[in-house]
């Protein structure tokens, strides 16, 4: 099992410190669902150069530090152990890995807490048990190294500092994390099970540039529902989106053409005349210009930055 080295330069400077501890200071009372949570969407696929297939440049241990905190992990499941995928493309990285380099999170940084998507990318091939039973094998392997979140409803914060908050994307005969494995395609839809509501946007499907503004209009519909739903609903806003003509850098960060921006740029401008909570953001390319909207989406936490004593 190895770890990912940090990037030295992006952690030591005061603002990358603040970052790595930002739900240290937020009250342990606070629902994580009410919180606004910067995610990473494809979280591992930095190591790879495919145009298509690449949705990150920094690296799960550098996203932690930096205030991510929302992750997208997609395994192909394969001779009883999790390769990370990106659909059939091998990032190069296990789910020891993955366990690992939250683990080393967790033990700089034990006031956090991590929510993970776990996702089944392939199906099962050339094994001997499920999915779900080689993800059990996983969390009693490395028990004394991390700490999971397996209950069905959703936590406050407090309760689950220095674990994995596992939101399951793939089938269990038994009860196991928050059941969010009926996801359809493309969509934005709702989750209703007891004690585990969701709004989920994830409109990934953006053909060429001029499907930008569209995909934009997507998150902004939802986002302006956001403070309504966050009473009783989980909020998910996928930023992310692909296709042919307008791969995901593209989509988050801009186009060929000058004239045309990418969502993450735009968001941070949305955001600037949005009030309150805005749910848990999916973001590609978390890292663009200055993880610029990572930050602005850690500061809408500011109202519930008060001691646990006094919550």
């Amino acid at each position: 099992m190895s770890v990912e080295p940090v990037d030295m330069a992006a952690t030591t400077d005061m603002a990358a410190a603040t970052m790595a501890n930002w739900m240290s200071d937020v009250c342990g009372l606070t629902p994580l669902h009410r919180l606004t949570l910067p995610g990473s969407h494809d979280t591992c696929a930095y190591t790879v150069e495919d145009s298509l297939a690449k949705t990150q440049n920094a690296s799960l241990a550098v996203q932690l530090a930096r205030g991510v905190r929302v992750l997208d992990i997609r395994c192909r499941h394969a001779g009883d152990v999790f390769h990370i995928n990106h659909q059939r493309i091998a990032l190069g990285l296990m789910f020891d890995d993955v366990i690992a380099t939250c683990a080393a999170f967790f033990a700089q940084h034990p006031g956090e807490c991590i929510v993970m998507s776990v996702k089944d990318e392939c199906g099962d091939e050339n094994g001997t048990r499920s999915f779900a039973q080689t993800f059990m094998s996983y969390v009693e392997r490395y028990a004394e190294h991390v700490d999971w979140y397996l209950g069905d409803t959703i936590p406050r914060l407090g309760d689950v500092r220095g674990a994995i908050v596992l939101l399951r994307r793939f089938a269990s005969d038994a009860p196991m994390g928050i059941d969010l494995s009926a996801w359809p395609d493309n969509a934005t839809f709702d989750i209703d099970r007891p004690g585990a509501c969701f709004a989920i946007q994830d409109e990934y499907r953006v053909p060429v540039e001029a499907s930008i503004d569209y995909k934009l209009g997507r998150i902004e519909a939802l986002l302006a529902r956001t403070g309504h739903l966050t009473g009783e609903r989980w909020v998910v806003n996928f930023c992310s989106g692909t296709g042919m003509g307008a791969n995901p850098r593209r989509v988050a960060c801009g186009g060929v053409r000058p004239d045309r921006r990418g969502i993450n740029d735009m968001m941070v401008e949305r955001l600037a005349t949005h009030d309150g909570a805005c749910g848990t953001v999916m973001l590609d390319f978390c890292e663009h210009a200055d993880w610029a909207l990572v930050r602005e989406l850690e500061a809408r936490n500011a109202v519930m930055h008060r001691s646990e004593a006094r919550c």
